[in-house]
């Protein structure tokens, strides 16, 4: 266990998977402030809910709506966005109205999002961040106290 902890190659690997949540952190954040800051809303039509059932328990959970939409300018837009997995089982059991509100971007329809959607990039980029610390601590520690052949 301790071994693996100084190996070079388990440090390059965590270094490579904090800098992949850095990225995809950034990423999500420019997407959400894009469609903050210039976003348009519009009420859509859930056309078919889909949901994926555990097959040990029968849990349910990654709720996927398929939506349909007009935009501002007057064009349809079928798409389909995940949902929490409450607004899910309402929508599942028809207590829930069949409909959500989506933010969309003029320019690019198809880039939407619930609008009750948290936003967790800043979370996934401190993640990405501690593992490559992580990483490079065990690089170092790799170098300066190397495994001893016995």
């Amino acid at each position: 266990m301790f071994g693996l902890l100084r190996s070079p190659n388990a440090a390059v690997c965590l270094i490579g998977l904090g800098a992949l949540f850095m990225f995809l952190g950034h990423k999500h954040a420019a997407r959400t402030a894009a469609l903050s800051a210039h976003g348009k809303t519009a009420d859509a039509q859930i056309v078919k809910l889909d949901w994926r059932e555990k097959k040990r328990n029968h849990e349910d959970s990654d709720y996927t709506a398929h939506i349909r939409f007009t935009t501002e300018a007057g064009q349809e837009i079928r798409d389909e966005v995940g949902v929490s997995t409450e607004l899910g089982r309402a929508l599942r059991s028809k207590s829930g109205p069949a409909v959500l509100t989506v933010r969309y971007l003029p320019e690019d329809p198809h880039t939407l999002d619930d609008v009750n959607k948290e936003d967790f990039s800043d979370a996934e980029r401190d993640l990405g961040r501690y593992v490559l610390l992580g990483g490079i601590a065990i690089l170092v520690m790799s170098f300066i106290f190397p495994k001893r052949s016995r």
